[in-house]
This record gives C-alpha cells, structure tokens and sequence, in this order.
C-alpha cells in the first residue's frame, strides 16, 4: 500500500490531529549480538508521523516524546496505522495526546525491499529501529524532521522481541512495549513459523517474489489471506476482518530464520533493560499464551503485564483496543511519551 494511501489526516480535525508521512533513511547492518548477515545496503524506510498538530511544530516537539511502534510477521505499518481510521491506533493515541512513528519495516510496504529476502533480520531490524530512534531524537529525517528529546519503542509479536533486541542493546529508549509476545509460543505459533520456514527453504512463496532477476525468499505468514485472520482476530470488527485479508503481505525470510536464534539470547540481555516495560496480550491469542506473557514480564526489572479478555493476535485492531490505548496512554505518559 503506497504511503498516499495511508495518510489518515482527514479523520480527526485538522486543528487537533495530524498525520504527516515521513521516511528513514538507515543502513541495514547488524550491532547487536544476533548472529544474521544483513547486506549493508542503505534504504528508506517510510511510515507515519502522526499526533496533536501542537506537538508537530518545530519550536514544540521537543517538549513532547514519541513512540516508534513496530510490526510483526504477516502485517505492516497498517496494524498501528489502520486505512480505515476509526480503527487506526495512531489516531486514536494523537487525540489522547501522544506522538506515534508508525512504519514499515525494512522489506514491508512502502519500505524498501532488498533484493533478497535473507539480508533481513531480526538483529539488522533491531539496529534500523536504532537508528530510527536517533534520527527521532535528533530531527535528522526527512520533512518535518522534528526533534524528539524522548522516544519509546513498542513491538508486535516478532517485532516484540525486534524491540526488545534493540532496547538491551542500545539502551536509547524511555519506555519499552511488548505487544503480543513472549519467548514461549503456543503449538499453533509453531505450526504457522514451520509452514513460512518450508516455503522460505523453498526459495519464498511463487506468489510474493519476482520473476528470474527479481526479488527472492520473501513468504507469507499465514498461507492464505483467511488463514491470517484466523490468527490474527478474536473480536476484530467486521470491516478489520473484511479489510485486513486484503492487506497481507509476505515476509523477509531472514525475519523467520533468525527469530529462534534471538529469543535464545534474550533471557541472559533482558536484565540490561532499565526502563519501565509493558507486555500487552490477549487471552485469546493463538500465538502466545497469558502465563507466557506473563512469564515475559517477569525477566525484565520493571516489567509488569496486560491480559485482554476477548482478545486475539492482531491486539491494536480487536474490540478491546480502546482499553489498550487507554491502559498504554497512562504507561507512557508516566515516561514522558
């Protein structure tokens, strides 16, 4: 989905509520300590700058913080960002009074797309949320670059333990959010990595790469676009059930083989997390249990949990993301985000 199609400015008032694309430019190279070989190519990650217009000035963003928020495997910025505003988690935190960066990871969307699909991981995707997170916090991005003096970094399911990578290893973030993760899945979680791992074997999916001289080892998440909202939704309204399928995209490979590999270095980094965490999930979800959420929150030192009731994978689009964003807002606000 291009980045046109995603600004939700008209949703809110102009005078209150703003959405400003944006776009990143990193390098994709792994610093931290999960073995991955990313190519060292520079691209441009997009997304969404999106918050009260007071906070999207020049002389004012520095007194307010911003949180980059993450996605995980089979989505994009639209699970924060959602098309159809009523739904989208950017806005609704803007009118609350927070600054949301919501993008596209590397080899998502309307980021840039390495020509293979194997130069992406979950460490080189921890040191691009890196530098996102400086480039925030020094104004040194494309339009508006405003200069954010605090920043906080939420993560979606893969991208919980993305965020978590970066977190121990930088230690540059005032608020850490795990979304939807823990480093125990559920038996579905495991059947649903397995059928990605066959396909990206196999080269990717026919259907997600180019032809000959093209891109290659990119699969989906979910085989079909039903089967992903089998995962994702427990009580999603029918127009996210209705909209989502449409918007599934396929993987970077390199996400899938290198997320085992990061999960068995975190319990001996996750002590190097300082800040305040909140690990968010819902009781429903078919990838990650309560007492794996739970169990989460306990290896970190200020770590504390949200169970949802009625609630699936894809959190920030169930019916109880009101109380999500509700919950969050009070956790980020203590930090200054």
């Amino acid at each position: 989905m291009s980045a046109a199609a995603l600004c939700l400015a008209p949703a809110a008032p102009a005078a209150r509520v703003k959405s400003v694309p944006v776009a990143f430019t990193v390098k994709n190279t792994n610093t931290t300590n999960v073995p991955c070989a990313p190519d060292g190519a520079t691209y441009t990650v997009r997304g969404h700058l999106t918050g009260p217009v007071a906070a999207l000035k020049a002389k004012r963003s520095k007194r307010y913080g911003a949180t980059l928020y993450l996605h995980g495997l089979g989505v994009a910025e639209w699970l924060w960002n959602f098309p159809l505003a009523r739904y989208s988690h950017a806005l609704a935190m803007a009118r609350a009074g927070h600054v949301s960066v919501t993008v596209d990871r590397l080899g998502y969307g309307s980021s840039d797309r390495p020509r293979s699909g194997r130069s992406v991981c979950i460490g080189s995707q921890a040191d691009i949320a890196h530098q996102i997170v400086g480039q925030l916090r020094a104004g040194a991005y494309g339009a508006p670059g405003l200069a954010f003096r605090r920043v906080g970094l939420a993560g979606h399911s893969a991208a919980g333990q993305i965020s978590i990578t970066e977190a121990y290893t930088y230690r540059d973030v005032r608020a850490l959010v795990v979304v939807a993760f823990s480093y125990s899945n559920l038996p579905r979680g495991n059947d649903e990595f397995g059928f990605q791992r066959i396909a990206c074997d196999a080269g990717g999916d026919p259907i997600a790469v180019a032809p000959p001289g093209g891109i290659a080892d990119y699969a989906f998440f979910g085989r079909t676009p039903a089967s992903l909202g089998a995962i994702m939704f427990r009580s999603a309204a029918k127009a996210v059930r209705d909209r989502a399928p449409g918007l599934r995209g396929a993987d970077p490979c390199g996400d899938n083989y290198s997320l085992i590999p990061a999960i068995q270095r975190q319990a001996a980094n996750v002590g190097r997390v300082r800040v305040p965490v909140l690990v968010v999930c819902g009781r429903n979800d078919v990838l990650y249990a309560p007492f794996g959420c739970e169990a989460q929150a306990e290896r970190f030192r200020r770590g504390r949990t949200l169970i949802l009731r009625r609630t699936g994978h894809g959190l920030p689009l169930e019916r109880s993301a009101r109380t999500f964003r509700k919950r969050l807002s009070r956790f980020l606000g203590r930090y200054g985000l």
